[in-house]
């Protein structure tokens, strides 16, 4: 039973994979809402791994790193193809500037391999996370708009389109520090400040829908500044009174 109890978060993130691999397959042959469904399972799957992984005692280097392996199929490589797709189809850049969309997928590598690596990072995170980016991507191009904004013009700009492709891997290896969204208790105290985005993306999602998604994860970024102001100012004090 031991073995079958450890052997769940695995499972979990193999999941997580799966969808991954299943949403750049999707994504290359144009069925970008099917590719965006699978992108959001499989960052449900990678949230539950962790999590499973803790409450069972199941933590493993064997878990850590199979899930960076997943992270990179599912938020780096299965958003970058959906980011393809969309740049060939509607022509956005000229011929093969479309191929700068590796460059995601090269920065989802560097981030993950500098996150299994850097001991600074277990109770935040430094950069911006690849599911964040990842989710970024996909609810700006999901099929499907919504009544409070048009998509199609802001997507479709090559300006805006650019700037994604070059924002979001500097974003990803920089050092700018971002509040963990892992929970590890069920204190609501311990974890204000993911109540406060889970409240606020909760909100965005029923206004906007699904795009509503990018902009939590702008708001993820604002609330990770903030935080990080009130600590920087927290210090300072505790020095000053010293």
């Amino acid at each position: 039973m031991t073995k079958i109890t450890k052997a769940i978060p695995s499972v979990i993130t193999s999941l997580n994979l799966a969808c991954g691999t299943a949403a750049s397959v999707f994504a290359l042959n144009g069925e970008i809402k099917t590719a965006v469904f699978l992108i959001l399972a499989a960052s449900v799957f990678d949230f539950f791994d962790g999590f499973a992984a803790r409450m069972l005692k199941a933590v493993s280097e064997f878990g850590k790193q199979l899930d960076s392996l997943a992270d990179l199929i599912s938020f780096g490589f299965a958003p970058a193809a959906i980011l393809y797709y969309h740049i060939e189809s509607n022509n956005i850049f000229p011929e093969y500037f479309a191929f700068s969309v590796i460059l995601i997928v090269v920065f989802s590598a560097l981030r993950l391999a500098k996150f299994n690596i850097d001991t600074e990072q277990k109770t935040e995170f430094r950069g911006l996370p690849t599911p964040a980016s990842a989710l970024f991507i996909v609810s700006l191009l999901f099929p499907a708009g919504n009544s409070f904004i048009d998509l199609a013009q802001i997507i479709n700009n090559p300006v805006f389109v650019a700037a994604v492709i070059i924002l979001l891997p500097l974003l990803m290896v920089s050092r700018i520090k971002l509040f963990s969204l892992k929970i590890k208790s069920f204190s609501i105290k311990e974890n204000i400040w993911q109540t406060i985005l889970a409240f606020f993306a909760i909100s965005l999602l029923i206004i906007f829908g699904i795009s509503g998604l990018a902009l939590t994860i702008i708001l993820y970024l604002g609330l990770s500044i903030l935080k990080q102001s009130f600590k920087t100012k927290d210090n300072a004090q505790i020095t000053k009174n010293k």
